[in-house]
């Protein structure tokens, strides 16, 4: 089950979503997270460590002890979903996470890293109180407390970014750098530096992830028939431009794109779990 809640002011500037989600087991051990170019706190309440794997190939992977970090990506991320589960985290609005975690986003680009490692001992004393929670609502309110508790007083989006975000919102398939760049009065170089310090990704970059993730929400959804005017529509040069844009960012090809459920349209299941027989004396 999955509780969502958007903040209230001050935090509703900064972040875009909390959640909890309770589940049992999944009938798969892994799953594809495609980019959203956002930064997400995840925090793991019932199972001791989350596990992030390089590729399908990787078999190990790298476990990390308490709550993560994810960086803003321009890539897929293939993390482990084995085993029943219960945890909270944050979705941060672009450009909203350096209120929170500091200035080094653009250093956690296509990263996860431990959330202790940016916190300290107020990630394990967070998620210490939230695992002793009565019930999902109260694990919520205790987050948004906690996220309000270590915003910094005066805090505020950049708003040259935040200006520069919104147009892209606003079309994401028709989204240029150059113009937001030139409209700036910045030089092309100081304008990219700015925006990755309060994104994590250059604007080139995280406009390239808005076309594809509006084309992901669209295919999820059962909107997209034609590729090639689903391509057109998306902001895509044709077909095969999209089809490679496609592998590079989601790591498989549109046609191979399955999605959880249309509410979750950048998970991916791999890995689904053989389905063993009962034994004799229960059939």
């Amino acid at each position: 089950m999955l509780h969502q809640q958007v903040p209230a002011a001050p935090l509703s500037a900064f972040v875009a979503l909390l959640w909890t989600s309770e589940r049992g087991t999944l009938p798969h051990a892994r799953e594809r997270k495609l980019p959203t170019g956002c930064v997400d706190i995840v925090i793991p309440l019932l199972q001791p460590a989350i596990t992030r794997f390089a590729d399908e190939s990787d078999a190990v992977g790298q476990v990390f002890r308490g709550g993560v970090v994810q960086g803003a990506h321009d890539q897929a991320v293939v993390r482990g979903t084995g085993g029943p589960s219960c945890a909270v985290g944050v979705h941060f609005r672009p450009g909203g996470a350096a209120a929170l975690l500091g200035g080094a986003l653009a250093d956690l680009r296509n990263r996860t890293v431990a959330l202790d490692g940016l916190w300290g001992t107020d990630a394990d004393d967070l998620r210490d109180w939230l695992q002793h929670a009565p019930d999902a609502p109260e694990r919520l309110r205790r987050l948004e407390a906690f996220l309000i508790r270590r915003l910094r007083p005066g805090a505020a989006p950049d708003p040259l970014v935040a200006d520069a975000l919104a147009r892209f919102r606003q079309h994401p398939a028709l989204a240029a750098v150059s113009p937001l760049q030139r409209a700036s009065g910045l030089s092309p170089q100081a304008f990219t530096a700015r925006f990755e310090r309060a994104v994590g990704l250059t604007p080139k970059r995280f406009a390239r992830v808005q076309r594809f993730h509006s084309l992901v929400r669209r295919l999820a959804a059962g909107q997209a028939a034609n590729w090639a005017e689903a391509a057109l529509d998306a902001g895509y040069a044709d077909q095969p431009h999209l089809i490679r844009d496609f592998g590079r960012l989601a790591g498989i090809t549109p046609g191979a794109y399955r999605p959880v459920s249309a509410e979750q349209p950048e998970h991916v299941a791999l890995e689904k779990r053989p389905i063993r027989p009962l034994p004799a004396s229960l059939r």
